[in-house]
């Protein structure tokens, strides 16, 4: 039974995908976290991502390149460690009413969704330009980010199977691309206090996915019956590597899939463009007080040849498996495992493999969000930040639509730069950020790292972060 039910549609396809998680986080930069990813206080190719106005932020004129910076993201309400030790780590069955406490705890309402995914971001070359009254700058970011949302139905009829009669609503999405953009920056004073920019760019997408999917599954005494109806979008890397694999078999992937998918996931071959926009401003509002906003993220990927998948049938019933002593004798040797795993298979094919495939065009809006921040300075190399950030839709790198706070400070002594804060809010529970790296007159590194210490601290759900940036200079 629980073989069957782990076969539920495209579904669990979709979260064997999936990845870990993220919230509304725009660059992934060691230097962006040292200021705690403040539109007030972030520079250089921080700008071009965070705030193009902050590109007058570099402190003395002259150019500034960037090589190699490195960053990712893991976590999201649904990575719930204190869940998974309390109920899952014992190895023990559990009761109904202790898989009801623990969704309950995890979910809430069967309506109610939970997210995880992960993001990462190579930005391979960047180059900044800040004058007197006007400051430019050119960047080339890549950017890989997936998410899945899921409701409480498909941990509930996994766990309890077929203990009591139910009807659970069995909901999910998972969307993913990868992404170069090519950005160009410009920002300007209006008077000594106040400077604008913008920053357009230009989108070559390589990789896209997304899966929906809307089902029951009711469970009763003498059967289970799965209703669905899902929609499959796939195009790139994803698509030769589900043709890959067999969902009824162990999986396998040919070695031409293999080698099409590193083209494609390295972004050689192009499945997508769009455009996007940034824009932001700055204004000191005291000598040692200035503050920022943005809205980052603005704009589109167009995708072509997008493979379409719906599901040919919309109802499977299962009222369980005859055993055939003579088939079971004569074709499987007396193998009652074999035997009953091959009449499940036989089963599912016939409700899940009927699938219809057709190809469209699809238009996905880029992960937007709004940035305020102020950045005060308190002496010499010491700063205070806060930040507060809201994803503007729910797509790629924003989660739940909800307020994310970002509270830090950084220094230096002599050539050690230290920072650190908290980020609380968004698509998890608090986290703690950190780190540290080397500057020499005009060259700098820089190296960071964030993590939640407790998975249900002030929010739900976990989430990490490592950053590094290898090369900063200065001319």
């Amino acid at each position: 039974m629980v073989r069957i039910l782990r076969r539920i549609g495209i579904f669990a396809l979709l979260v064997l995908l999936a990845g870990t998680a993220k919230a509304q986080y725009t660059r992934l930069s060691a230097w962006a976290i040292q200021t705690g990813f403040n539109p007030a206080a972030v520079s250089g190719a921080d700008a071009l991502f965070l705030n193009p106005a902050a590109l007058m932020n570099a402190g003395v004129t002259g150019p500034r390149l960037r090589l190699m910076e490195l960053g990712g993201l893991g976590g999201g309400s649904l990575v719930r460690f204190d869940l998974y030790n309390r109920y899952l780590a014992a190895g023990r069955h559990l009761t109904p009413d202790e898989v009801d406490r623990m969704l309950d705890a995890w979910f809430g309402s069967a309506d109610a969704w939970r997210t995880a995914g992960e993001a990462v971001e190579v930005t391979p070359l960047a180059l900044t330009h800040t004058g007197w009254w006007s400051s430019w700058g050119v960047a080339w970011r890549v950017r890989q980010q997936q998410r899945l949302w899921m409701n409480r139905g498909l941990p509930d009829v996994l766990l309890k199977g077929a203990e009591e009669p139910r009807t659970v609503p069995v909901n999910g999405e998972f969307q993913a691309m990868t992404y170069h953009e090519l950005v160009v920056g410009y920002a300007r004073k209006l008077n000594p206090d106040l400077i604008v920019g913008v920053a357009p760019r230009l989108l070559l997408g390589s990789h896209y996915v997304r899966g929906r999917m809307h089902s029951t599954v009711t469970v009763g005494t003498a059967e289970v019956v799965h209703r669905y109806a899902y929609t499959l979008d796939l195009t790139g890397a994803t698509s030769e590597l589900l043709e890959g694999f067999d969902l009824f078999d162990n999986r396998r992937m040919n070695e031409e899939a293999g080698d099409g998918i590193a083209r494609q996931m390295a972004g050689l071959r192009r499945q997508g463009w769009g455009l996007g926009l940034s824009l932001g401003a700055q204004y000191r509002l005291l000598p040692g007080l200035l503050l920022g906003a943005s809205l980052t993220d603005l704009g589109f990927l167009r995708w072509k040849n997008v493979k379409r998948h719906t599901p040919g049938d919309s109802v499977f019933a299962f009222a369980g498996v005859q055993l055939d002593m003579d088939r079971l004798r004569t074709e499987f040797d007396n193998d009652l495992g074999a035997y009953i795993e091959h009449q499940l298979d036989s089963l599912a094919r016939a409700a899940y493999e009927d699938v219809r495939v057709q190809e469209t065009g699809v238009t996905t809006m880029l992960p937007a969000a709004l940035h305020l921040g102020a950045t005060y300075w308190l002496g010499g190399t010491t700063r205070l930040h806060a930040t507060l950030s809201l994803g503007l839709n729910r797509t790629g790198t924003n989660g739940a639509r909800v307020p994310q706070l970002v509270l830090g400070a950084e220094t230096r002594w002599s050539f050690l730069p230290l920072f650190g804060g908290v980020l609380t809010g968004g698509d998890g529970a608090l986290m703690l950020y950190g780190g540290t790296g080397l500057q020499l007159r005009a060259w700098g590194l820089r190296l960071a790292a964030a993590g939640s210490p407790r998975s249900h601290l002030m929010g739900s759900g976990s989430r990490f972060m490592l950053l590094l940036s290898l090369t900063h200079v200065g001319f």
